[in-house]
């Protein structure tokens, strides 16, 4: 993907090192960043309060209130509602606040049987039918978009999440700096450097 062309701006300039004046070799792996994104679920694993398996926990669909759910057209809707009030406003937009016939959720024995009356219901309607229901709530339910109807999102399209450069609709650059913002400079193209690559290593 394209990538940011900085501006010049005295907040973000070169700053003399301080002390030693001595620099030092900054070693970053995409492993170590994605390790420590876990770090959270390390806590919950040391703390038996996380499984080690996939999709039976809170947080990888193993929870019914943390999934995501097929619509009547084929499409889908995310759900994410894990405090009390969220989950209240979920069973609101769904039609089922009150039926005490309702598994209970902070049970993980009767995940499956909620997870079935979720199921059951988000099929009941489009997915759209169903964005007008929990859009502007705080039930923590959202469309799955596809990559073009991400683009045209109204939340994205107020931040400028994506810009158009030369004609090609791409990302834009993040994360944003106040001082010194940069600029989407390229627009991306498979194999776009691929000849000056090989003719710098001589193929």
């Amino acid at each position: 993907m394209a990538g940011s062309v900085p501006r010049p701006g005295r907040a973000g300039g070169p700053r003399a090192r301080p002390g030693h004046g001595e620099g030092q070799v900054v070693d970053a792996a995409i492993v170590d960043g994605t390790a420590v994104l876990t770090t959270m679920i390390h806590g919950m694993l040391d703390a038996g309060v996380w499984r080690d398996r996939r999709g039976v926990n809170l947080l990888d669909t193993g929870a019914p209130f943390y999934d995501v759910y097929r619509c009547a057209d084929g499409q889908f809707l995310a759900v994410g509602a894990l405090e009390e009030q969220f989950y209240a406003a979920l069973l609101d937009g769904l039609g089922v606040a009150g039926d005490e016939t309702l598994p209970d959720r902070n049970d993980p024995r009767q995940w499956s049987a909620l997870r079935d009356r979720f199921t059951e219901r988000f099929a009941s309607r489009t997915r759209d039918e169903w964005w007008a229901v929990f859009a502007g709530t705080d039930a923590c339910v959202a469309p799955v978009w596809s990559l073009l109807e991400a683009t045209q999102d109204e939340h994205n399209r107020s931040r400028g999440v994506f810009v158009e450069v030369a004609g090609v609709v791409q990302p834009d650059v993040a994360p944003r700096f106040s001082a010194t913002p940069g600029a989407v400079g390229t627009v991306p193209a498979p194999g776009q450097h691929t000849d000056e690559i090989l003719a710098e290593l001589g193929l």
